[in-house]
């Protein structure tokens, strides 16, 4: 409850803040009249003010707002939500009323010995953490359930299509671009996303965890039932033979005695009267508790259908959903007005901040006057710009950089085939420059070259003896190992800079 009105809160203590009397925000910054160094026309108050405001607008690209609706589509996740609040209620009072019933059944065994307040506190606690993990496991089945289902479904498709495409062609996050498998059948953008190993692990521990609790609770019904009708049973025979013998004392007195036959069997009688009435009773608490049983059982069952009802199969259809504003937005249109509520207070905030600064600086300032006409919309305008220069910039020099090293790669490449081209239309016999030692082939120079990187791979990350067994290599075989190697640490320092630039437009 407390997650779902925090945003709210966070937004009334801030206008709250700002409109306070005397100490308030608004009455400290319009006290600042400095501008800002970077020539903008900015006063510092003013950016201080837009910049608080800015973390309740709704930032988002028309482009990202498509990206995470497509992500949910391609997840077959689109239209689905989070648990609601009301099904969360519900599942706490199934909770409570569980644990009340356990708590009853649990009284006299939890701990035996101790006194009844110990007891009863024991058994409540007891039935809590059973109660507890009653709604965690079934809730975990029913969305475990739920996404194994698709990805069983996703591969039924596949084996229907005659396996004629991938089943997974790659992993699908949220931060990669949607359109890379638009091509793909349906199964594969779903197998992308959700994955393609489906588990009942979940599910089969929570069913026999649910009949083991349901079993053990009835048969511990069953035998409190038991005992306390077997001393019901033997009070109240106890009652019928102290009333007898009070009778035989009053007959005594009278004179009016019973032969002992009779009043054995008067005894007799009303003890059997006693059983049957007690038989009878016990049978209507064995349905009751079977009917409890079978109410223990669906309530789980019910646990597993709000499970499986609502939430998400893909690995980012939560962030999805929760960064498309938890489903109140399912156009872009309706993402701008729901920010036109903040906008507009914050530019009410900003125009009130205005005028105390310029009554601050006619009261007390001196020099040029202070006309601030800055605008919130100009400040998102700003810092959007600026954010998107910025990731424009890195992607640019990214895919330049790129660029330069598939440029250098193909070079690489051609005079590699160059090589090989000579190698081939070379003499059998080429002309020795020294009869007594003949030139080396290249093709046998290509295959040194590979034993060594083999060799090299193989020492591992011993850079001493990497040292060693260059030192000992031909001063040709030398410079080609020496072209791979760079080739490969010039790889590896690209892959850094793609990952750094990436984590960079997320952040």
């Amino acid at each position: 409850m407390l997650s779902l009105m925090w945003d709210k809160l966070k937004w009334w203590w801030l206008n709250t803040w700002y409109n306070f009397p005397v100490i308030g925000k608004t009455a400290r910054l319009s006290k600042d009249l400095h501008q800002t160094t970077d020539g903008s026309g900015w006063f510092k108050s003013e950016r201080a003010l837009c910049q608080d405001y800015k973390g309740f607008v709704q930032v988002q690209s028309e482009f990202d707002f498509n990206e995470r609706t497509s992500y949910l589509q391609k997840a077959g996740d689109n239209g689905r939500t989070l648990t609601p609040l009301a099904i969360w209620v519900l599942i706490v009072g199934f909770v409570f009323v569980e644990a009340q019933g356990f708590s009853y059944v649990l009284a006299g065994y939890t701990v035996p010995g101790a006194s009844e307040t110990t007891q009863k506190y024991a058994a409540i606690g007891i039935a809590f953490i059973v109660s507890a993990l009653c709604v965690l496991l079934t809730h975990a089945a029913g969305q475990e359930l739920y996404r194994s289902l698709k990805i069983k479904r996703a591969r039924k498709d596949w084996i229907e299509d005659g396996r004629r495409h991938k089943l997974r062609t790659r992993s699908m996050p949220l931060t990669t671009s949607q359109h890379l498998d638009d091509e793909e059948p349906e199964y594969t953008q779903i197998s992308n996303r959700v994955g393609i190993d489906a588990s009942f692990v979940v599910s089969w521990a929570t069913l026999a965890f649910v009949l083991m609790i349901a079993v053990g609770a009835t048969y511990v019904r069953v035998q409190s039932a038991n005992k306390l009708m077997d001393d019901a049973v033997r009070m109240q025979k106890s009652e019928l033979v102290q009333q007898q013998n009070t009778s035989v004392g009053i007959d005594l007195a009278q004179q009016n005695v019973l032969p002992d036959a009779d009043a054995q069997s008067n005894l007799e009688a009303d003890g059997k009267a006693v059983e049957e009435a007690a038989q009878y009773d016990l049978h209507g608490y064995w349905v009751t508790f079977a009917i409890l049983a079978v109410l223990f059982v669906f309530l789980q069952g019910l646990g597993v259908l709000f499970g499986y009802r609502w939430g998400f199969a893909g690995e980012n259809s939560k962030a999805a959903f929760k960064a498309l504003g938890k489903g109140k937005y399912l156009t872009y249109g309706d993402v701008r007005m729901a920010s036109q509520h903040f906008i507009d207070k914050a530019q009410n905030q900003l125009e009130n901040l205005q005028q105390r600064m310029i009554q601050h600086h006619a009261e007390q300032g001196t020099g040029v006057a202070v006309h601030p006409t800055k605008s919130f919309l100009e400040f998102l305008d700003s810092t959007d710009k600026q954010e998107t220069d910025y990731r424009s910039k890195k992607r640019e020099a990214l895919q330049q950089e790129q660029q330069r090293a598939k440029e250098d790669h193909q070079r690489r490449k051609a005079r590699e085939h160059d090589r090989a081209a000579a190698t081939v239309a070379a003499p059998a016999t080429p002309v020795a420059q020294d009869e007594e030692t003949p030139p080396e082939p290249k093709l046998a120079r290509a295959s040194e070259v590979e034993i060594a990187i083999r060799e090299l791979d193989r020492v591992g990350d011993d850079i001493q003896a990497k040292r060693s067994y260059l030192d000992t290599l031909p001063e040709h075989v030398f410079t080609e190992v020496k072209i791979v190697l760079q080739e490969r640490k010039e790889a590896k320092e690209l892959a850094k800079k793609q990952r750094a630039a990436e984590i960079e437009d997320l952040l």
